[in-house]
């Protein structure tokens, strides 16, 4: 019961913090979400498949920089506050979107796409009727990994001037307080799954059933 002691006297803050988690992720997120598709697309386009592997080579690489790295970088440049975090945040969430989107187009069998150029379709209709719907589940494993890893390092972001339920975490950690640490954690972990449920039920709901086993 002591463990949920700082949860239960202390709600209506872990809500408050709770609200500012889930704004600086929402917003960070739907940006990576837009930027990352488009770029995930635009790179895979006919005349710019020539640097499709690098962007993937890049983006991989990317992935394996800490996020503590890239909050840091941010920081040196653009200061304190919600603004820096949600950057942050954004370019960090930006990678795994970009690299499943532009590996799911190019995965897609090249005589898929003879066979619709066959059928008289254009570059913009082989896009939107083939490649989109066929990448689909590449697609939302790249949003829901973005989403997990977004959530998770909001947390960090709040020792730049983020706020959110970092700020009770870290809290706890200089207190040495278990209860404070959980109060935190608790609701970053249900934020983490529900938002991955909600991804998968969309996902199950846009995406063809024999094609949610292929990624």
């Amino acid at each position: 019961m002591d463990l949920f002691s700082y949860f239960i006297n202390n709600f209506d803050v872990v809500m408050q913090r709770t609200l500012e988690h889930l704004f600086i992720f929402f917003i960070s997120w739907i940006l990576s979400v837009v930027v990352g598709v488009f770029i995930g697309i635009y790179i895979t386009r006919e005349k710019r498949k020539r640097y499709t592997n690098l962007a993937l080579t890049i983006t991989g690489i990317t992935q394996s920089i800490p996020s503590v790295a890239v909050i840091a970088l941010i920081f040196l440049f653009m200061g304190i506050g919600k603004l820096t975090a949600i950057i942050a945040l954004f370019l960090y969430g930006l990678v795994p979107i970009v690299f499943n989107t532009t590996s799911g187009i190019v995965s897609i069998s090249p005589k898929i796409i003879e066979i619709a150029k066959g059928m008289g379709m254009n570059e913009k209709e082989i896009l939107y009727k083939i490649e989109i719907p066929i990448a689909l589940p590449a697609i939302f494993s790249g949003l829901r990994n973005s989403a997990i890893i977004n959530i998770a390092t909001a947390t960090v972001a709040s020792v730049i001037g983020g706020g959110g339920l970092g700020v009770i975490i870290f809290t706890g950690l200089s207190h040495y307080n278990a209860s404070i640490i959980f109060a935190g954690a608790l609701p970053v972990s249900v934020l983490a799954i529900g938002i991955d449920i909600v991804l998968e039920l969309f996902e199950k709901k846009w995406v063809s059933k024999g094609l949610i086993n292929e990624f």
